[in-house]
């Protein structure tokens, strides 16, 4: 009978085992010098990033001068001309006013909602089984003359 050479004993009274073969089996307690990566670009394999410093001067941001208009729902002052509607008849609303009077004309079931979908509509939307919102309706309020005017009305008015 032929024995392996690898477990062959020199001395016959102890057995012999082969010795684990170097960077296998447990890493090292120091496992902080194996990750370094700051983004995720060079876990990818991508360069590491760099400072980088233009030559362009930024302008300053401009600061909207507010023109302290009334409320024509509230009647109270609007700190933000920027988030405010124009309404039907020319004056400045509240956000949050023009949305009351919205769902006031709208009657909204229990899994419907009035959201803002940008440029002055809004939507009415419901939620299915799913959990997926759908606009069932538009509801304009401001019509597209009025954004204009207002987005221009804002421009003007910075500082």
């Amino acid at each position: 009978m032929k024995k392996n050479s690898r477990y062959q004993n020199t001395n016959k009274d102890k057995q012999s085992y082969p010795k684990k073969a170097k960077g296998r089996g447990r890493r090292k307690k120091d496992d902080s010098k194996l990750v370094n990566f700051t983004t995720l670009n060079q876990v990818a394999g991508g360069p590491k990033p760099y400072s980088f410093h233009s030559r362009i001067p930024v302008p300053e941001a401009k600061l909207v001068r507010e023109p302290f208009e009334k409320c024509a729902y509230c009647g109270q002052m609007i700190e933000s001309i920027a988030s405010s509607f124009v309404t039907p008849d020319g004056g400045h609303a509240h956000f949050d006013c023009v949305l009351e009077k919205i769902k006031e004309a709208n009657p909204v079931l229990e899994n419907q909602t009035i959201s803002y979908i940008g440029k002055g509509e809004f939507a009415l939307c419901q939620k299915d089984e799913e959990g997926k919102w759908t606009i069932v309706r538009r509801i304009p309020y401001e019509s597209g003359e009025n954004y204009a005017k207002m987005k221009s009305f804002v421009e003007e008015n910075k500082v």
